[in-house]
């Protein structure tokens, strides 16, 4: 035998050897990580399926177990399923098998199934309880399939390649033997490692090639894996979404139903019959527009709901259905596209939400929001109805009191008087609360905001308060700090009503002791504003702390019997509280009963710039300070080192002519116990302890007597004119505390008063006695008309309300009779009950120029007289000029 031919035998055995191992290697690997898988997938459905159905086989559910069985045999790759109980008898089952001669062998694996199916059976346990079984079987056909072809193609490919070395090793023997030993090298390798590697190839010959088809069928089995493989894992990770959206669906509490594009029922949920009372088989393929809206096609909502399907889009609508039995109910109803992977929209998805209990709702609240506007409504004509109703009578019941307390008297008169007049005032404060309570209430009171003395409000409103705080010889303090901001922007007058409110209830539950208002301040420079915090603190019989968290509220009183010992509405802090909302603020209290109170509060205002400084106005001046309480020492401390004054504390006046010291000033705290000194070596300044003491007096000796509470400016003021000092400008006496005095210009003008009420002319006339012969009272708006005609006066006081015709309409004919016949306007001013500041608005809007509230105030209607006087002289002259 030749060599050549023992070359050849040789390289076809090795050959053949090794193209056996190789297809042997790969199919063994190929047979086993797949029936691995199968296996893996197979008891991952048992798992599924046993949870699945336990409930149902417990309960012995066979409808859910039937339409389970239908269901998995949906998929093609289980081809029978078979559901029994624990005494294994048949609940349910289901097969795609043309016969039911397939005997099931649940010992042999998939590779050794001669039927192509894979038998599984396994037990449904609770708790390690067998309550049932499944069995199922998988068609691996197409795991035998590929089996199969892969030896096939193994086969074919082996026996290709011996006859290739056979044809052409004669000539290339030694080149054969060399790239067999290439492919035994890589067959090794892809029997360790898997299909997929491949051995080098160099040239164009057989040999070549023969390698090439080597690594291309390693190549192919690799990709033929990877698919399969892939396949597997797609098919699971749909199986498991598929089911739980199919839980999530079915037990969903709204009706969900899924339509072609078209708008045919494919597929509904348990809610869907529960809701509309329709059984699933009994509505597939039918349009859902009639289902939904029966006889209301013709309705909005359905004709959204029709765009939606017609144009696959995204809709929401509220409507009434009906159920089978006709019975109406409100739904919500959301349609929505459901697309595929590429964005085609293949499907649409109606959620139906049952929301008649809502509607019924939403329609009772409307109709309660409805009538409570309505209530409000009626509350508030009610109200201001009763405020103009009550403030006529008072205007007359305090107007005439005024005049009355300005005759001679005896001192039993003039107590009654007293009486009626504070009696009369008391019920105005209460029905001014009584109205902006309802304000507030109806979130009808704004903040107006206007420049003001922060100082001076505080000072004015402690002053205010401290006549009734001397009748129960209370210490009244004010602790500003003396380098504080006090400009202010923002509504002083509201800020005035909380303090007063507050004082006033400290006034009120504070028998003995002191009150003190404590006013601090932080600046914020970079957003330009200031916080104020405003704390009262009192020595009164404080507040139980269960009845703290509920003192704010309307009506609201520690004690809240009829025996009470402090009358009062319950409205002070009620509004107080309500009131610093309208600022951003809140009403902090902190008490103790028996052990007095502390009510603080912070707001912020617009930082205005600088005050004008008091700083070194006493620079190196020695003040005496005589009979100093503790609660005013630290206040003179602050006072006089911002006034870089020296200070020093003594017990009695003769002390300041006894030491060596010299002092400029003696400022003496009288009292029970401490009087004034006959004489004194430097001037004095008596602070009594209550308003009551005629304050500021300087009598015969030089001796300046201010009173309690102490104002700083005030202090100031009269320290700089016992030193003979030229007083700052910002310390001058307000013109507001004297009572205006008409010019006599005004006497020479003609006047009008109009009003239906005969008391409310006989008030002003009284008022304004000394303008008595100019002055023309009427009872009507149309006696005023005809009187303008006849001979057009300066001056026109007209009431607003009034019956046939009211100071509006009046205010209007006249300012259309002065523009038709060019007659130079009248100055008129409105006087009325009605005290909102829509009222005042309206009578602006009518013409009005000027606008007083009753009870008429005689201050406030001899400036407004003054104003309208001015504003006549002013339009005159200029109209004269031109």
């Amino acid at each position: 035998m030749s060599f050549r031919l023992k070359t050849i035998i040789g390289i076809a055995l090795i050959e053949l050897v090794l193209l056996a191992i190789l297809v042997f290697s790969g199919l063994n690997w190929l047979r086993g990580s797949n029936e691995q898988q199968i296996e893996l997938d197979g008891e991952l459905l048992s798992s599924t399926f046993a949870i699945a159905t336990r409930d149902a086989i417990i309960s012995t559910d066979l409808a859910n177990l039937n339409a389970f069985t239908q269901d998995a045999i949906a998929n093609k790759n289980i081809v029978y399923i078979n559901v029994k109980n624990d005494e294994g008898r048949l609940l349910a089952g289901a097969s795609s098998l043309p016969d039911d001669k397939h005997t099931p062998n649940y010992d042999q694996r998939p590779s050794e199934s001669e039927d192509d199916i894979y038998d599984i059976r396994t037990d449904v346990v609770i708790d390690e309880w067998k309550v049932g079984e499944i069995e199922f079987g998988l068609n691996v056909s197409s795991f035998n399939a590929l089996l199969y072809n892969a030896q096939k193609y193994a086969v074919a490919i082996a026996a290709l390649e011996i006859v290739l070395v056979a044809l052409f090793s004669l000539a290339f023997g030694s080149l054969l033997t060399k790239q067999l030993l290439k492919l035994q090298t890589g067959a090794k390798r892809i029997s360790e490692n898997g299909p997929g590697d491949t051995v080098p190839v160099k040239g164009n010959d057989e040999v070549a090639q023969v390698t090439r088809a080597f690594n291309d069928m390693s190549i192919a089995l690799d990709h033929s894996y990877t698919e399969i493989s892939h396949e597997k894992n797609r098919y699971k990770v749909l199986a498991d979404q598929n089911m739980m959206l199919a839980e999530i669906v079915e037990q969903s509490h709204e009706a969900i139903l899924v339509t072609n594009k078209e708008g045919k029922i494919q597929r509904v949920n348990h809610a869907f019959s529960e809701i509309f009372g329709y059984k699933e088989e009994g509505i597939l393929d039918k349009r859902i527009m009639p289902l939904l809206f029966r006889q209301s096609m013709d309705t909005s909502p359905a004709h959204c709901i029709s765009d939606a399907i017609e144009n696959a889009s995204i809709a929401m609508v509220k409507a009434q259905c009906l159920n089978h039995e006709n019975v109406a109910f409100w739904t919500e109803i959301t349609v929505f596209p459901i697309k595929n992977y590429s964005g085609t929209v293949e499907r649409l998805a109606f959620i139906v939400r049952d929301v008649t209990d809502n509607h019924e709702f939403e329609t009772k609240l409307k109709e309660a929001v409805t009538r409570a506007e309505s209530a409000t409504k009626a509350k508030s004509e009610f109200l201001a109805n009763m405020s103009h109703e009550i403030r006529t009578p008072m205007n007359g019941i305090i107007g005439m009191s005024d005049m009355l307390q300005e005759t001679p008297l005896n001192r039993e008169q003039q107590g009654f008087t007293d009486i009626i007049n504070s009696s009369a005032r008391d019920l105005l404060y209460l029905l001014n609360d009584i109205l902006d309570f309802s304000k507030l209430e109806a979130q009808k009171l704004s903040l107006q905001e206007e420049y003001f003395c922060l100082r001076k409000v505080v000072e004015e409103t402690m002053t205010m308060i401290s006549i009734d705080a001397a009748k129960k010889d209370l210490m009244l303090a004010i602790d500003i700090d003396p380098a504080l901001k006090t400009e202010a922007y923002g509504d002083g007058f509201r800020l005035r009503q909380i303090l007063n409110n507050l004082l006033v209830n400290a006034v009120k539950f504070t028998e003995h002791g002191y009150i003190k208002l404590i006013v601090t301040g932080s600046e914020d420079l970079a957003k330009n504003r200031v916080d104020y915090t405003f704390c009262i603190e009192d020595s009164g019989i404080g507040i139980p702390e269960s009845k703290i968290n509920n003192i704010t509220n309307a009506f609201q009183q520690v004690d809240g019997t009829t025996s009470r010992r402090y009358e009062g509405t319950g409205l002070g802090l009620a509004i107080t509280q309500r009131l610093l909302t309208l600022f951003n603020g809140t009403l902090h209290i902190e008490s103790k009963e028996n052990h007095g109170s502390q009510f603080w509060f912070t707001i912020r205002l617009p930082l205005l710039g600088e005050n004008r400084s008091t700083k070194f106005a006493l620079d190196g001046k020695n003040i005496a300070i005589i009979n100093a309480d503790p609660l005013h020492r630290a206040i003179f401390n602050r006072y006089f080192a911002h006034w870089c004054a020296n200070i020093q504390y003594l017990n009695n006046p003769e002390s300041v002519s006894k030491g060596q010291t010299r002092y400029d000033v003696a400022i003496v705290l009288l009292s029970n116990n401490v009087s004034l000194p006959p004489s004194i070596t430097c001037p004095v300044i008596g602070v009594t302890p209550h308003i009551d003491d005629r304050t500021p007096h300087t009598d015969d000796a030089g001796i300046t007597l201010i009173s309690k509470p102490i104002r700083m400016h005030v202090l100031l003021r009269e320290v700089l004119h016992a030193l003979n000092q030229k007083p700052l400008p910002m310390l001058e006496p307000s013109s507001d505390s004297y009572r205006p005095r008409f010019p006599d210009k005004i006497k020479k003008m003609s006047i009008v008063v109009v009003d239906d009420i005969s008391y409310n002319r006989e008030v002003i006339r009284v008022y304004l006695s000394e303008l008595e012969p100019n002055i023309q009272f009427l009872s009507n708006a149309q006696q005023a008309f005809d009187q303008y005609k006849h001979r057009p006066f300066d001056i026109l006081l007209t009431d607003v309300s009034m019956p046939d015709r009211d100071g509006y309409e009046l205010t209007q004919q006249l300012r259309r009779y002065e523009h038709e016949h060019q007659i130079p306007p009248a100055s008129i001013v409105g006087l009325s009950a009605h005290a909102g500041r829509q009222d005042f608005n309206r009578a602006i809007e009518a013409g009005m120029d000027s606008y007083l509230t009753k009870p008429i105030v005689r201050e406030d209607l001899t400036e407004a007289l003054i104003k309208a006087c001015r504003a006549r002289q002013a339009f005159l002259a200029n109209n004269a000029q031109s």
